[in-house]
């Protein structure tokens, strides 16, 4: 394979899409966490590891733990897709998920290898029931918080229907950095 390897975990397809996004640039290949082999990692020159974060739980973390043992000697980027990305919490709070979800595969690497992380969205008629369900708890929180953030109150307003925040611009400082490591 020779290039760059782009793994993500995606339920609803934003990760998917981000993923996509970053392989083209990086003139390299999407593939799904749950379908990559050790020697798909192995061909790649530069290995970039995408989830989608659901309340600090990434998608398919466990898959990418798999895969840890054989990212060494490559170029290396991590990043993350939620509905609120960096509107509501620090690079360094997620960046913190990262190490929690990934304490293998991440976590040893973490300040050394370029992250991002990016907004999504949500589409309420393609959520699972337990998202659904869970999506009830959060919005009465929301709508009981004093004082909302931007994306709190996106949140609330998007209950029930559905909102894109899917920006591939945003990943252009990501992109360029792992590029910079390929050298």
């Amino acid at each position: 394979m020779s290039g760059a390897l782009v793994l993500y975990g995606s339920r609803y397809g934003y990760t998917r899409t981000y993923a996509q996004w970053i392989a083209e640039d990086l003139e390299g290949t999407a593939l799904d966490l749950a379908s990559a082999t050790p020697e798909d990692v192995a061909e790649a020159d530069a290995v970039v590891l995408g989830f989608s974060d659901y309340a600090g739980k990434l998608t398919d973390a466990a898959e990418a733990e798999r895969l840890a043992p054989h990212l060494d000697g490559r170029a290396l980027g991590f990043f993350t897709v939620s509905f609120s990305g960096t509107v509501s919490a620090t690079a360094e709070k997620l960046d913190g998920q990262l190490a929690k979800n990934l304490p293998t595969a991440y976590a040893p690497r973490r300040g050394t290898v370029p992250t991002g992380h990016f907004r999504g969205g949500i589409d309420y008629s393609r959520l699972s029931r337990t998202h659904r369900t869970a999506m009830m708890g959060v919005r009465t929180f929301l709508k009981a918080k004093p004082d909302k953030s931007v994306s709190d109150q996106q949140m609330i307003d998007s209950y029930g229907g559905s909102a894109d925040y899917s920006d591939r611009a945003s990943t252009a400082d990501f992109v360029a950095a792992v590029r910079a490591q390929r050298g």
